[in-house]
């Protein structure tokens, strides 16, 4: 071992001065040396190996190996993914309250205008209706008149004929009274059948007599009788 270790001692202190000579000797003299080196497998670097491996690394700023740096690379593409994936949950919620938003809207207008519309139908409703009684006041009003003048004109008929027929009996009474038998009725609805014509328009009929009847000069007006009530 001791074989192995001078050598190599001398050597590292040629490399690191006076004081590592002396050491060195000190333990080339018989001397048991240090635990640390006797092992030849631990022994320490030399200044050369240490100064290779301190440019390595400046030269090398990353000394993980591959799969390291693809795990590095890898964790930092799940992060991205994490913060995409986080921020899709985000935009969605965003857009599907705005679409809750707009379907809202829309359907307070709809039901606006809806409201609209109803109102508009009841007044027009409204507004028929009263029309409508309207109209029906006016036809009972036309009604009640038509009627009452009916009633008039039948009245005025009625006594205009009642007078005639006071006026005929007391024709009758005055031949009786002279002993002169009066003509049936027989013979004047003959005697009208067949020398009275009518004539019909649209808002009158008229009876007479055509040629030159002695029985026209008697026929009296029906609107003398009408004169007094």
């Amino acid at each position: 071992m001791l074989t192995i270790w001078r050598p190599r001692c001398m050597l590292y202190a040629q490399k690191l001065g006076p004081i590592s000579e002396l050491i060195c000797r000190h333990y080339t003299n018989g001397n048991t040396p240090p635990s640390f080196f006797g092992d030849s497998s631990k022994l320490p670097k030399t200044y050369d190996q240490i100064q290779q491996t301190s440019n390595s690394r400046i030269k090398a700023p990353s000394t993980l190996p591959d799969s390291a740096q693809d795990g590095s690379s890898g964790s930092e593409t799940k992060i991205v993914q994490a913060q995409n994936n986080s921020a899709g949950p985000r935009y969605t919620e965003f857009f599907r309250g705005l679409a809750y938003i707009a379907l809202t809207g829309t359907l307070i207008y709809i039901l606006a205008d809806q409201r609209k519309q109803l109102d508009r139908y009841k007044k027009q409703l409204a507004i028929t209706r009263k029309a409508q009684k309207e109209m029906i006041l006016q036809m009972q009003k036309y009604k009640k008149k038509i009627a009452a003048d009916t009633v008039k004109k039948t009245q005025r008929h009625t006594m205009t004929e009642g007078k005639m027929q006071m006026h005929i009996a007391l024709l009758r009474q005055q031949l009786k009274d002279h002993n002169v038998e009066p003509v049936t009725v027989d013979q004047a609805l003959d005697e009208f059948n067949d020398k009275v014509k009518m004539t019909t328009t649209k808002t009158s009929v008229t009876l007479w007599v055509p040629g030159e009847s002695s029985l026209k000069s008697l026929i009296p007006d029906p609107n003398e009788y009408a004169k007094r009530v």
